[in-house]
Formats: C-alpha cells, sequence, structure tokens
C-alpha cells in the first residue's frame, strides 16, 4: 500500500510573497488532483533560519492507494549540455573567478573551474553560474550568484542576487529537482574516499583548493542538507560542516540518517570559534 497526502508542496521553482516576512521565498500547498494552488497562507518559507513560517493545510487527508494503481511521478528538466558549454568560463571572468585568481595560483583556479564546470552569465554582469550535474551528468539546474571581486562575498545589496538559468532563459515550465552542487564528481572516487559537505558552492570550491585531498560538495542552503539530496552519497563517509550556528539542526539530522544506514560525522569545529552567525569553513581558513 502506498500512502501519499491530497496536498503538497509545489516542487516547481516558483515562488510568492511570505505572508510573514514578506519576501519572494513562499512555496505555496498545490492540490495534486486539480494542479491548482490551495491558498495565500498554506505553504512554507525558504527562509527557515529566518522567518521559519509553515503552515500546513487543516484538511490534509492522507490518500491510500492499491498497487494496481498508477502513481505519476513528476520528473525534473534537465538543461541541455550545450547551454553549458555556452555559458563556460573561458573568454571572460565572473567577479568570483577574478576574486580566486586574487588569491590563488592561476593552475588551482583553472582546474576547479574544470572540476565544477563553473560559468558566467551576465544577468548580472560578471555573475557566476554554479551547474548542480547528477552522477548520470545531467545538468538538473544553473544557480546564479553575484559575488564581490575584492571580497569574495555575496553581493546582498540593495537585493540578494541569487537567481536560475531556466529564469535566465524563460523557460516556464522548467521542474527543478536541485541535487548537491559538485555531486558528478563522485563518479571518480572510490567508496573508501571521503566525502566532505559544505552549505555554500563558493565554500566547496574554495576548500577544493585548500585541501584537495577530499571531495567537496555543498547543499546550496541550510535547508539541502537533507536525506533527499544526500541519498546519492548514502555508501560514502561523510563529514558535515555547517555553518556557524547550524551544527544543532544539521547533526541531529545526521543522527537520523545514520540510523538508515548513512555514514554521517558533523563538525562542531565553527561552533567553538568565535565567528559571527553564518560564517563557514572558508572564513575560518582565510
Amino acid at each position: 500500500m502506498n500512502n501519499s497526502y491530497k496536498y503538497s508542496l509545489d516542487r516547481t521553482s516558483k515562488k510568492f510573497v511570505c505572508p510573514n516576512c514578506h519576501k519572494k521565498t513562499f512555496v505555496k500547498f498545490i492540490d495534486k488532483e486539480t494542479k491548482h494552488y490551495l491558498n495565500d497562507i498554506d505553504g512554507r518559507c525558504d527562509r527557515e533560519s529566518k522567518c521559519g513560517y509553515f503552515k500546513k493545510p487543516s484538511n490534509n487527508i492522507c490518500i491510500t492507494n492499491n498497487n494496481n494503481s498508477i502513481t505519476t511521478v513528476i520528473q525534473p528538466t534537465y538543461h541541455s549540455k550545450d547551454i553549458a558549454v555556452k555559458y563556460c568560463d573561458t573568454l571572460q571572468q565572473s567577479s568570483f573567478i577574478s576574486y580566486l585568481l586574487s588569491t590563488f595560483s592561476v593552475k588551482s583556479v583553472i582546474q576547479a573551474i574544470k572540476t565544477y564546470n563553473i560559468g558566467i552569465t551576465n544577468y548580472w554582469q560578471g555573475a557566476t553560474i554554479f551547474w548542480q550535474i547528477d552522477t548520470k551528468k545531467k545538468i538538473r539546474g544553473g544557480k546564479i550568484m553575484l559575488y564581490n571581486c575584492n571580497t569574495g562575498k555575496r553581493v546582498k545589496q540593495p537585493y540578494n542576487h541569487v537567481s536560475w538559468m531556466h529564469k535566465q532563459l524563460k523557460l516556464d515550465n522548467f521542474v527543478l529537482q536541485q541535487c548537491l552542487f559538485g555531486l558528478h564528481q563522485i563518479n571518480n572516487i572510490s567508496k573508501d574516499d571521503t566525502i566532505c559537505i559544505v552549505e555554500s558552492e563558493k565554500t566547496a570550491v574554495i576548500m577544493s583548493i585548500v585541501i584537495p585531498n577530499f571531495l567537496w560538495l555543498a547543499t546550496g542552503s541550510k535547508t539541502g542538507f537533507k536525506k533527499e539530496m544526500l541519498q546519492p552519497i548514502k555508501e560514502y563517509k561523510v563529514i558535515a560542516y555547517p555553518d556557524k550556528t547550524e551544527y544543532k539542526s544539521w547533526n541531529e539530522k545526521a543522527i537520523l540518517l545514520n540510523k538508515e544506514g548513512f555514514t554521517i560525522q558533523c563538525s562542531s569545529l565553527l561552533e567553538s570559534l568565535d565567528l559571527k552567525e553564518g560564517c563557514d569553513l572558508v572564513d575560518f581558513l582565510l
């Protein structure tokens, strides 16, 4: 018997204004049968730490299907490899790559660009594309972010500069199902190798330069540290490095996942250091 619910959170990339924090980070519940949004208050805000709004429908009844029923699975949309090549970071440098070149050797930066398939777009001038490529080397999405070329920090004023390639390309029906940033690289390692998980794509790239004997992957968000995202690396030894103040949340999830066969060690390194909330390994090392 397969149990499911009448309403579920929308799995597309569409966002609405949150009724609590008034940011455009709100994911609505959708009626699986009619495919229509339920209302304007039932849903979850993606700003889990800073907002935390999450209201479930009061009448979300459980629907039981027999083994003969047909289950519709929403398939992700993929970008073509041609798109990734077109936006490859070769002829010009993004602000992020300029920062890397001011900090590390040209050879190590070029290697990082090739390893992670880092791209560039003028969606914002000098913006970086972090392609999410799965184990089958299919491109799940392209996350666009803008960095300051001098500090290496994300540009958050006058607004947070984060978007997606399917929005730039105006692919309205694109179904975004994210995977770990850098996931395609597990095809190049053995089960005896250690995988390190961080939140930020920037941190994964920089740590691959600083400590190259580990495979560095990124969740892309605090909420990305979850079973669905980590499933492809279940058989590997994993060390998770949560940002400052996120240790408790990530460690609790790691404990639950380890009971299901994962091997995840959650590091409390940053919690013991005098760092600001949200700081990560790069802030500590550099």
